[in-house]
């Protein structure tokens, strides 16, 4: 550990009787809250609005929410807790009086208030402007570092001489560093937990040596959304004081709430000494928690040569030494401004990788040229929309990938002979080109919302893509390996019916492929990679087939939900032939298509006479519901399919649905098809 402080192997012995004698009473008041005496004593309280130093539309003053507490007497420092959200909490002060907070209770800083004010700190809690249009994830914008200044200015007068030390956790961190960087004269000291530092990789933070700095963090990786690779490197660089926080038990993969390992809890006994022992610049312990931290996942960077230089690769880890198969993720294209250009910010997808963590794989995740610490330019809006070669994109994006993947090779806790690519958007587009391509250990590709769109931004995909469906056509002729395709209905880039078909033309073509196409999403169904519970189980069965040895370690994502399809292609050839559905008109084609990614119980009616067709899905489902609908098509409706058979079910005998009198619709109106309404699962 590189720090600006001398260290101690471990704490003095005194945690040990604060924990036998204090610890209770101290934790009864934390659990407390705001709605608990200080032990007895008189707590002082001011609960301000502070005029800002700018003017809103009205040419009024913007106000700032502050709250300073500290016991009677002169405080040893003022601890200013800048906010973590920009959504309040209302708190009851203990005179009754309601406060806004933006501080969520599970924060180190609000459930150690207490302790903190017994042990002689000052806490002065900075609220959200109420005029801030630069949002909570932007607290680098000059408005924000002028509403900090005028909050210390005033804290200032209210306790002269009084060292003030700026602190916050996660946002609170993001924004207490950035201020610094800026104004480092404002302040005397930092003093942050887990903060989110993923974008302040590029920022000249050496300028900051000299500054009595510390920072605690979670070595666990439980919360995939923080990582302590960024923290660590920032706080070498600074030379701050860096403390990792230990882990005693393994968490939830993924889990980022109020229980999460990241909060720090195992540092809350020990938090006011600490605290007191580094304003006093004594020696501190080396980590707190045991010996021998428990990891969750594990998190690293991998720098591989590639074509434009090096090439930046996140790489994650299951708990246990591996070798673990690997899934290598390929991103989507991100905008100009998106923080991994702008910034240089690593590319991580927290989804993704917990999802496929408990699924027992490591996950690997490449940067493109240009993007993160990838060199090289990065390449975004010179594609045609009506390229005449579908799979141009896709073969350049390749190329970041083949790279990325002969870097993975110098890696012995990852099998070399078990790899799976999958990918979003533009990333999605790029490993359906690479099924064709015969590399070693190649298992499978998954395709999260991935193909080429032939409509610009802020267009609507057109109902049927041809140089999508011709593109996918001949990439099935030549592919290697299976492919599973996760889609919704309402994906912004392309319809319904051209993920539809291009599935169908892949297949068509020789290729191995499961659709699953999700109903739409709220949102844009685009983004459908961020929505596991609706692909997870697909995707494990999936990948199951490839006979990976990957070691599942969370069942739950094993169980499909309601709104999901059991079958698939490979399991039910029979059931996905779409040349045994009576009707093969375009619009039954899409309707049957729909009906096989639909909920179960599920029936779908074709007229025998090659016209017409309906279905009927979900609770409530049922075969007459479908020949119904069918009927205003065809004379001559029959139950082509149930559930994951052909076919009535066996216990019923039904007859041909004679004709009514009800007005036909053309059964080519893919965008008009007739079915009953499912109930909510």
């Amino acid at each position: 550990m590189t720090t600006n402080q001398p260290t101690a192997k471990r704490l003095p012995g005194f945690f040990s009787n604060v924990s036998q004698t204090l610890l209770p009473g101290l934790l009864l008041g934390l659990s407390l809250g705001y709605g608990a005496p200080l032990w007895g004593q008189n707590l002082e309280t001011q609960v301000l609005d502070i005029a800002s130093s700018r003017l809103d539309e009205a040419a009024q003053p913007v106000k700032l929410p502050l709250v300073l507490e500290a016991m009677p007497g002169k405080p040893k420092a003022v601890l200013l807790v800048l906010p973590s959200q920009a959504k309040s909490l209302d708190v009851t002060l203990p005179s009754a009086q309601q406060v806004k907070r933006f501080e969520p209770l599970h924060h180190p800083m609000s459930r150690n208030r207490q302790a903190l004010l017994e042990s002689g700190l000052a806490l002065a809690w900075m609220g959200w402007p109420s005029k801030a249009n630069f949002g909570v994830s932007v607290g680098a914008h000059p408005d924000m570092q002028k509403d900090i200044a005028r909050v210390i200015e005033h804290t200032r007068q209210r306790w002269p001489g009084t060292p003030i030390i700026l602190s916050g956790t996660d946002g609170g961190g993001y924004t207490a560093l950035a201020y610094t960087l800026e104004r480092r004269a404002s302040a005397e000291g930092l003093l942050v937990f887990s903060p989110y530092w993923l974008r302040h990789r590029q920022e000249p933070v050496e300028t900051l040596k000299g500054l009595k700095a510390l920072v605690l963090y979670d070595t666990s990786g439980e919360c995939l959304a923080f990582s302590a690779l960024e923290v660590e490197e920032i706080a070498k660089r600074a030379n701050f004081t860096r403390l990792p926080v230990h882990a005693g038990s393994e968490g939830v993969m993924g889990r980022c709430s109020a229980e999460s390992a990241v909060w720090l809890k195992s540092a809350d006994a020990q938090l006011p000494l600490l605290i007191d022992q580094w304003l006093k610049a004594q020696p501190l312990p080396e980590y707190l928690g045991p010996a021998e931290p428990v990891r969750t996942a594990t998190e690293r960077v991998i720098l591989a040569p590639g074509k434009a230089g090096q090439v930046e690769i996140s790489v994650h880890t299951p708990p246990g030494p591996g070798p673990f198969p690997v899934l290598v993720f390929n991103h989507g294209d991100v905008e100009m401004d998106h923080s991994t250009v702008k910034y240089k910010a690593r590319f991580r997808d927290p989804v993704i990788t917990a999802t496929f963590l408990k699924l027992g794989l490591a996950v690997a995740i490449p940067a493109r040229p240009g993007v993160g610490r990838s060199d090289g330019r990065y390449s975004y809006s010179h594609y045609a929309v009506n390229d005449g070669d579908a799979s141009y994109k896709a073969r350049q994006h390749s190329e970041a990938v083949l790279s990325a993947l002969n870097g993975l090779k110098q890696a012995p806790d990852l099998r070399q002979d078990q790899l799976l690519l999958a990918g979003q958007s533009a990333g999605g587009d790029t490993v359906m080109y690479m099924s064709t391509l015969a590399l070693p250990g190649f298992r499978g590709v998954i395709n999260f919302a991935g193909g080429r769109s032939n409509h610009r931004q802020g267009e609507n995909p057109t109902f049927e893509n041809k140089m999508m469906i011709d593109g996918w056509a001949d990439l099935g002729r030549v592919a290697k390996v299976p492919a599973m395709l996760v889609f919704a209905e309402n994906d912004s880039r392309y319809s319904a019916n051209t993920i539809r078909k291009s599935a169908q033309a892949y297949r068509d073509a020789g290729g191995q492929a499961d659709l699953l196409l999700a109903s739409p999403l709220t949102g844009d169904g685009h983004f459908i990679h961020q929505s596991p519970t609706l692909w997870s189980a697909a995707v494990a069965r999936f990948i199951t087939g490839l006979k990976l040895d990957n070691q599942v370690l969370d069942k739950n994502l094993l169980v499909p939900p309601s709104t999901a399809s059991l079958a698939t292609a490979a399991t039910h050839p029979e059931l996905f032939d779409l040349k045994r559905v009576p009707s093969q008109s375009a619009g039954c084609q899409d309707l049957y298509q729909r009906f096989l990614n639909a909920p179960l119980p599920r029936y779908f009616a074709a007229g025998a006479n090659g016209r017409g067709c309906g279905y009927s899905i979900g609770a409530g489902a049922s075969a007459l519901k479908a020949l119904d609908l069918c009927k205003g098509f065809s004379t001559q409706c029959v139950i082509h399919a149930h559930n994951l058979l052909l076919g009535p079910e066996p216990q019923q005998a039904l007859p041909v649905a004679p004709a009514t009198a009800s007005m036909p619709l053309s059964d080519t109106a893919a965008s008009s098809p007739k079915s009953s309404t499912p109930a909510p699962p």
